[in-house]
């Protein structure tokens, strides 16, 4: 409970009714919605280890941004919270220690002016260094820190541990532990694939940038997420017979199980939600309704004090009609909003594939699909306006990125409790940083209608 207030769960269909010969799926709109506190509650303090790639490819004026951003980073800590600092090439090193963000504000600007760039990227190796300084401080007695790791890094992991899989086992693995992960791409050539898995893995976020001065505001959404956290450790796991009959539900977003076959979800901030878009197959929903309950979710969240807490929300029994009716009956808003951003996110996904083999005659062809699927969505028309002067000028660098972390946002992202299908970039610069909206995902709002 928070202030009196538990976790809101919400289970809601696209329509309110079902037809046996409809040809559709049973698409399902989970929301974990966690309401604005009454009172304002005591910041969590902030535990943040800053993870620094410097191998030889961050030449060029790439380690100095990055360098630029660890400072920036640590500007935005209180002095009581707690930071370490780590960077890595073939090897890893130790930077700063965990130690006060007050005495770090003072050595950091020191010790980074000596480090210069060399040799391969051991990312796996800079990341395990950098959770393991802040384990320590994971559930200690008497003390509630919010623990997190930020990964910063322009390449390609070539050294020690490579394999994603493994790597966001860990990762995973970690952040249910009370250790969670972000991950910062700088410039474009990083692997933008294994960097947002790491941060889906991570319960974290996902940012890229050329430049610090284009990360600024992701670092605002970063720290403002952080200090406004609820719920952490949040894991989904559902129970249908379908499961037998079918196999599994599709799940629509990129989540990935543990152990136990429970989603593993974002944590939940304070007036925002985190969802879950899933389908079923609507013949078999209708011959199982009849005999109980056709889904059952159960979720698990801890809350600040690491304190777990369970809730549960079932599918109500759905009224069977003729398919003339089903046909007519309204959809729910919000429920084909994100269901139709999911979507876009997956022919995203297939564009990307295709500018990476330079084929732009299916790439022109999926962004008019884009476009057409945005036709009813103001922020998407704005993204597939972006991506097309992309397209336009045969940028494939550029747009293998946007295209990655586009499709990341549609699938993955914490959104508002009030957000409608509105858009306007004014009225999404005045929301917390970390709610906003953005165009384009590798510049700050105030840049991303310059180009």
């Amino acid at each position: 409970m928070i202030n009196g207030k538990a976790l809101e769960v919400l289970l809601t269909t696209r329509k309110g009714v079902v037809a046996s010969n409809s040809g559709e799926s049973l698409d399902v709109l989970l929301q974990l919605r966690a309401p604005m506190e009454e009172i304002t509650a005591t910041r969590t303090p902030l535990a943040v280890s800053l993870v620094i790639d410097r191998s030889g490819s961050m030449s060029g004026g790439k380690l100095e941004e990055a360098k630029n951003c660890a400072l920036d980073l640590l500007s935005r800590l209180h002095d009581s919270d707690q930071v370490s600092v780590i960077v890595y090439d073939d090897e890893v090193d130790v930077v700063l220690e965990t130690m006060s963000a007050q005495i770090a504000k003072t050595l950091l600007p020191i010790r980074l002016r000596e480090i210069g760039t060399d040799g391969m990227t051991n990312l796996h190796g800079g990341w395990l260094e950098g959770a393991q300084s802040l384990a320590p401080l994971v559930n200690r007695p008497g003390q509630n820190v919010m623990c997190r790791v930020i990964l910063l890094s322009d390449g390609m992991a070539n050294r020690g541990l490579t394999s994603q899989s493994a790597i966001c086992t860990q990762v995973r693995n970690l952040a249910s532990a009370g250790v969670t992960t972000s991950t910062v791409g700088i410039g474009l050539g990083f692997n933008e694939e294994l960097m947002t898995a790491i941060a889906t893995a991570g319960q974290g976020n996902a940012w890229y940038g050329e430049r610090a001065e284009d990360l600024a505001e992701s670092f605002d959404a970063e720290m403002s997420f952080l200090a406004s956290l609820v719920w952490q450790d949040v894991r989904v796991h559902l129970e249908t017979p379908l499961m037998a009959r079918m196999g599994q539900i599709k799940v629509r977003n990129d989540y990935l199980q543990n152990a136990g076959r429970q989603y593993c979800l974002p944590s939940i901030a304070q007036g925002s939600e985190v969802w879950m878009a899933l389908s079923l197959s609507m013949s078999e929903v209708i011959h199982l309704q009849d005999n109980g309950s056709v889904l059952r979710c159960t979720i698990l969240v801890k809350d600040k004090e690491g304190a777990q807490h369970e809730f549960m929300v079932s599918l109500p029994q759905l009224p069977v009609v003729s398919l003339e009716a089903y046909q007519l009956a309204p959809e729910n808003e919000l429920v084909a909003r994100r269901f139709n951003e999911v979507e876009a996110a997956d022919i995203q996904r297939e564009a990307r594939l295709h500018v990476q083999d330079r084929n732009w005659g299916a790439v022109e062809n999926l962004i008019v699909r884009l476009e057409e699927r945005a036709r009813e969505n103001p922020w998407l028309q704005e993204t597939v306006a972006y991506l097309r002067k992309l397209l336009a000028r045969r940028d494939h660098e550029a747009m293998e990125k946007e295209l990655m972390y586009s499709s990341d946002k549609l699938k993955n992202r914490v959104a508002g409790l009030e957000e409608s299908v509105l858009y306007c970039l004014s009225e999404e610069a005045i929301k917390p940083a970390f709610m906003r909206r953005k165009v384009n995902q590798g510049r700050n709002t105030e840049s991303q209608n310059k180009e």
